[in-house]
């Protein structure tokens, strides 16, 4: 699907996909209940079924776009990726930390298309450096890596060696990105999200506490078949109380509830297709 639908006109791909995603949804039982369950807990158990069901189903369709979208970066440049822009909230607040000199932590999600970030920020001027979700496949990871390099942003994986490039990426006044809605490692730590427990990375907010750095939240949303709105914001972390552990959910709890809010204003953009509540109490 993703090899040959980048070379055709937005107008042919949009129904493309739409089936696509419709009928990966039908077809799955383990896509239909984790995006069933993600929706029933940001609308609320007491939400119609349908509404649930068809904003689940909107988060597949947002998956298959993000792929398409993917393989469509080697024919994107910056320019092309800008023009595609119908706005963008808060690119000064990112500015502005950056020009602070401690580094910046940009905190993204499963959302819309997060891949813009890393096309858009190098062509700003801007040093990236973006830890990247590892692949069961490694042909397909390291693929995808080259892809997104060549938008300028550096690909950083998340192992030891990778943790000790993102610290000195900010140690030297860089923007380190990644996304921290979902525990994709299985280190996470229990936050109520969305009114219940839930594993989540802190891993990129304790970096920022430990470094000194800004926080910023941004996210990249689709307003139609190869358009979005971006917004960025600034995170104002909770006075330091002289206890990490105290510190780091306090700073952690600021962008779940940015996040939350990301989320409720394009739901069906979500796309974290593993499971985010794991049965923690």
């Amino acid at each position: 699907l993703t090899l040959g639908l980048p070379r055709l006109p937005l107008r042919i791909i949009a129904p493309v996909v739409w089936l696509a995603g419709s009928a990966a949804w039908y077809a799955s039982r383990r896509l239909r209940e984790t995006t069933t369950d993600h929706m029933r807990h940001v609308f609320g158990h007491g939400a119609p079924r349908s509404t649930i069901e068809a904003r689940a189903r909107d988060c597949v369709r947002t998956a298959a776009w993000y792929w398409v979208d993917l393989a469509r970066v080697p024919r994107m440049t910056p320019e092309h990726t800008f023009a595609c822009l119908d706005s963008v909230e808060g690119l000064e607040a990112l500015f502005e930390a950056y020009d602070a000199g401690r580094g910046v932590v940009l905190l993204s999600a499963h959302l819309g298309n997060p891949e813009v970030f890393a096309t858009l920020l190098p062509h700003l001027g801007l040093p990236t450096a973006v830890f990247a979700e590892p692949l069961a496949d490694a042909r397909v990871h390291a693929l995808i890596e080259s892809t997104r390099e060549r938008g300028g942003a550096r690909m950083l994986d998340t192992d030891t060696a990778g943790l000790r490039a993102a610290l000195a990426q900010l140690r030297c006044g860089g923007i380190l990105g990644g996304l921290a809605d979902r525990d994709i490692l299985g280190t996470g730590k229990p936050y109520t999200f969305f009114g219940e427990r839930a594993a989540m990375p802190d891993g990129m907010m304790e970096m920022a506490l430990r470094s000194g750095a800004a926080v910023v939240v941004g996210w990249v949303t689709r307003t139609g078949p190869g358009r979005y709105a971006a917004v960025v914001e600034r995170i104002a972390l909770p006075e330091a109380s002289g206890d990490r552990q105290t510190d780091l959910q306090a700073a952690q709890y600021a962008y779940i509830h940015a996040l939350e809010r990301a989320i409720a204003r394009t739901p069906g953009q979500w796309f974290a297709l593993a499971p985010v509540w794991r049965g923690l109490q």
